[in-house]
């Protein structure tokens, strides 16, 4: 009887020792930060990239800019999608422009807020996927 009670013990130790781990590897693979999605190749950013016509607008304050965008879509059909509405996008890019005074576009802050603001007014007119970043590829102020 003493060898079957130490038996069942060991058992019970060990059963519960692999229910303990068990239960920390799931806790350390819910609770662990995720990582991000590594940054696309050259070749797969090519992919999902359409690039806008050069512009030339007048802005708020009476002086103008020649600017130009390249907007990365998220998947293969959004590109397709952005290429069929880019009179669309280049009507929000001139509206959103048009607004803006020469300081405003002045710098990187300027520049990031008029990216971050494209990719929200684009967003809103896709439907086959969403805009991931608008990149500012050329801009003269004048």
């Amino acid at each position: 009887m003493g060898k079957n009670k130490v038996v069942t013990i060991m058992f019970s130790m060990l059963v519960a020792i692999g229910l303990i781990g068990a239960a920390g590897y799931y806790g350390f693979k819910q609770f662990s930060p995720k990582t991000e999605a590594s940054e696309p190749t050259a070749e797969e950013l090519d992919k999902l990239m359409v690039e806008t016509n050069e512009m030339t607008t007048n802005l708020a304050d009476q002086s103008y800019v020649k600017i130009q965008f390249k907007i990365q879509a998220d998947n293969e059909d959004a590109k397709h999608e952005l290429e069929k509405r880019l009179f669309q996008v280049n009507n929000l890019i001139i509206y959103e422009i048009s607004n803006k005074k020469t300081e405003e576009l002045s710098g990187q802050q300027g520049l990031i807020s008029l990216e971050d603001k494209l990719k929200t007014e684009i967003n809103k007119v896709m439907q086959d996927g969403k805009v991931v970043r608008v990149y500012t590829t050329q801009k003269i102020i004048q």
